[in-house]
């Protein structure tokens, strides 16, 4: 569990969305999905196939996010269980301190109380939460529980977003 309530004056939340924020098909015309893909590839190939020849992170995002460690906390918040993927998992735990899945908490990401129980999980209010999506009525629901919120474009538009709000 985090603990930051000792430096919640300063100390932000990025809330991230997996599935075409961070982690992305390398079949660009796949338009399914990423869930979706990997349960196929379970069936068809098993737990141990090899994630990074279907998938490709958003290393840009995530270097982005690492030079930010030291200042703010990463989390994030997925629908199903791709992220269960070692390959997936192993990537992610360099830079996140927690992932929440939807379907563990029992929510949906349109509803905004999906997104006051992951502050109230973290032990901040919602205010002191980013959160990143790439469907915006997910924005919307974190909107409404207080948190920032930005719809994923691309990186330059969203590392700037971010910076809008850090520096406030």
């Amino acid at each position: 569990m985090i603990d930051c309530e000792k430096d919640s004056n300063t100390r932000m939340i990025v809330l991230s969305d997996l599935s075409r924020v961070l982690l992305f098909p390398k079949d660009k015309n796949y338009l399914e999905g990423l869930n979706e893909l990997h349960k196929k590839l379970l069936a068809e190939k098993g737990a141990g196939y090899p994630a990074f020849e279907y998938f490709e992170l958003n290393q840009e995002l995530l270097d982005y996010y690492e030079s930010l460690r030291d200042s703010h906390t990463f989390a994030v918040f997925t629908t199903d269980i791709i992220q269960d993927h070692p390959d997936i998992r192993n990537a992610l735990k360099k830079v996140f301190v927690r992932i929440f899945s939807a379907r563990e908490l029992g929510v949906v990401k349109n509803d905004p109380f999906a997104y006051q129980l992951i502050a109230s999980l973290l032990k901040v209010a919602p205010f002191a939460c980013i959160y990143i999506d790439d469907q915006e009525n997910n924005v919307n629901a974190a909107k409404e529980a207080g948190m920032h919120a930005f719809v994923y474009r691309s990186n330059p538009v969203l590392i700037q977003q971010i910076k809008a709000v850090l520096v406030r």
